[in-house]
């Protein structure tokens, strides 16, 4: 049987469909090429891969793309080969003078914490450097990473989720545990500010302890929402007595810091926080915490992944790229 090449575009295309779950449209626009463009380009791949059961590595099914079993045999070899000739471009690039480019990707915690300090490191050590920081979820960073489209992320996924989703053995690095807590600043007047006060320091509160305090948590079909509730219920037999619902963990903790109630949130996003700017009378300069029992709530463990050397277990970065990893290891110290 003769073996058929796979032209550049077509295994651009498989990528980016892929990178974008399946939808043509956003694949074309990040490609910038038209729709019809874009279907040709499919139609030119399935010849050539095959139209047997297990040979197209993609199937129309509505209106989106899937991957057929032979389609997640070969994602991390497409993957890495385009990532490949993107870094002799980028070379090619930057050895005519064009600034490097390091490319992360992160959690909006994150963003704003230890990767925003890292970043203004690197730019204090090479000022020609050029910075992508993007917030995409979780699975879309390690596919992003796994595909060349980030060369670093931050992640809480375990490392068989991130092998899974990855479809491909990547460096994993473990950062830190992050702590769940509750946090919040009363005004001297809000009525629950001595409740808030009186709560114990030394050791991890229970559900009793915030059952009479107004609580500020993640929306209901969150995860964290749902783990939330249940130990409320488990231990209390009650059901919290919530003021407001919002997603996101800063937005969670910016209502704490205004004195609206008591949030439910990871330390890193506490401590991520800047000192409240309100102005109003009685404001204190930061939110406090109180821990919860990590039997109840295992801590999040942050964890920081790269592409592989091909045969080697260290990460296969550029110069920029590695101190900018180095940096990043040196924050959580």
């Amino acid at each position: 049987m003769k073996i058929q090449h796979v032209p550049l575009e077509l295994m651009q295309t498989f990528v980016k469909i892929v990178d974008h779950q399946g939808d043509a449209t956003a694949a074309a626009q990040e490609l910038g090429i038209s729709q019809p463009s874009i279907s040709r380009r499919l139609a030119a791949l399935r010849e050539i891969v095959g139209d047997s059961e297990d040979r197209p590595w993609l199937i129309l099914k509505g209106k989106r793309w899937l991957l057929t079993p032979g389609g997640e045999r070969v994602r991390g070899v497409i993957a890495d080969l385009v990532r490949k000739y993107e870094q002799v471009e980028q070379f090619i690039a930057e050895s005519q003078s064009a600034k490097p480019m390091v490319s992360i990707a992160c959690g909006q915690t994150a963003a704003s914490g230890f990767v925003r300090l890292a970043i203004e490191q690197l730019a204090e050590k090479n000022s020609d450097i050029r910075i992508r920081l993007s917030t995409p979820r979780g699975k879309s960073r390690i596919e992003g990473v796994a595909g060349g489209q980030f060369d670093l992320a931050i992640v809480t996924d375990d490392d068989a989720t991130i092998r899974d989703v990855a479809g491909i053995d990547l460096h994993i690095e473990p950062l830190q545990s992050d702590r769940f807590v509750v946090a919040a600043n009363p005004t001297s007047k809000s009525p629950w500010a001595k409740a808030w006060e009186a709560l114990p320091v030394r050791r991890p509160l229970t559900a009793r302890d915030l059952s009479d305090l107004p609580m500020i948590l993640p929306e209901p079909d969150a995860s964290r929402r749902r783990q939330f509730d249940s130990w409320f219920k488990r231990t209390s037999d009650k059901t919290p007595n919530v003021v407001l619902e919002v997603g996101g963990w800063h937005n969670l903790l910016r209502f704490a810091q205004s004195g609206l109630g008591v949030g439910f949130a990871t330390e890193s996003a506490v401590r991520s926080m800047e000192p409240s700017k309100s102005g109003r009378q009685g404001a204190k300069s930061s939110l406090a915490m109180r821990m919860l029992d990590e039997a109840d709530f295992p801590p999040d463990q942050i964890r920081l992944i790269a592409r592989k050397q091909q045969g080697h277990s260290t990460p296969d970065l550029s110069t920029s790229a590695k101190t900018f990893f180095d940096l990043l290891r040196t924050q959580q110290n």
